[in-house]
């Protein structure tokens, strides 16, 4: 029992010599830390307050850059479009001059190519008979006959041939469009898939198809 008192005073005693040297070195290591901590943490707070004034003072000069280059860039946008517009209007300026000499190439053409096939087709007397009572009938219809006679007009198989010639040299430009706008307005046009009306130092002729250009090339 003697040897037991013994050993639990020795423990007792160490116990109390421990725990003042326990606190004593805690004490240091946690003072040393908070040292640390508050600075690191201040220093923390310093460059994230400085962080926008930095950022605001290098976006500025870039902010700028930027939209100058932008004016810069619509201007150039500008100035290209005027010069686009510029290119769109001489080309299709361009493109109607040659739609006007096509057209009236081809309208040539055509006249051309009608008259041949009147020269040299065969006349279906039953179609050519009833339609020349029509074609012979429509200047006193259209109230024209004053001002225009027929010096000639027939039909073959499928193509007719009219040539007007006006009654006085007082027949102007007028009465020449109400002619052809009388002509190309009445019911019987519509037999017609094919027209071309020329004008001659004589008169005008007028030349009608019942077949399309492409039927009449493949026939004749």
């Amino acid at each position: 029992m003697d040897n037991l008192g013994q050993k639990m005073c020795w423990m007792l005693l160490g116990a109390a010599i421990v725990a003042p040297l326990t606190w004593w070195a805690a004490t240091p290591i946690s003072a040393s830390l908070t040292e640390y901590a508050e600075p690191d943490s201040s220093r923390a707070q310093q460059i994230s307050s400085s962080l926008p004034d930095m950022l605001s003072s290098r976006e500025l000069p870039d902010t700028a850059q930027e939209k100058a280059e932008l004016t810069a860039l619509k201007q150039q946008v500008q100035q290209l479009q005027g010069e686009l517009a510029q290119v769109k209007a001489h080309v299709d300026s361009a493109s109607e001059s040659s739609t006007q000499h096509q057209q009236a190439a081809s309208s040539g053409n055509i006249n051309r190519q009608l008259a041949d096939i009147f020269r040299t087709e065969l006349r279906d007397p039953v179609w050519a008979d009833e339609l020349e009572l029509q074609l012979g009938d429509f200047l006193y219809t259209s109230d024209l006959s004053t001002y225009f006679a027929y010096a000639s007009y027939g039909c073959k198989r499928h193509v007719c041939q009219l040539s007007f010639v006006p009654r006085s040299q007082d027949v102007d430009a007028m009465q020449w469009q109400r002619l052809n706008d009388s002509l190309f307005n009445s019911t019987w046009i519509t037999h017609f898939k094919v027209s071309s009306a020329q004008q001659t130092a004589q008169g005008m002729q007028v030349h009608l198809s019942t077949k399309s250009i492409r039927q009449l090339n493949t026939e004749y």
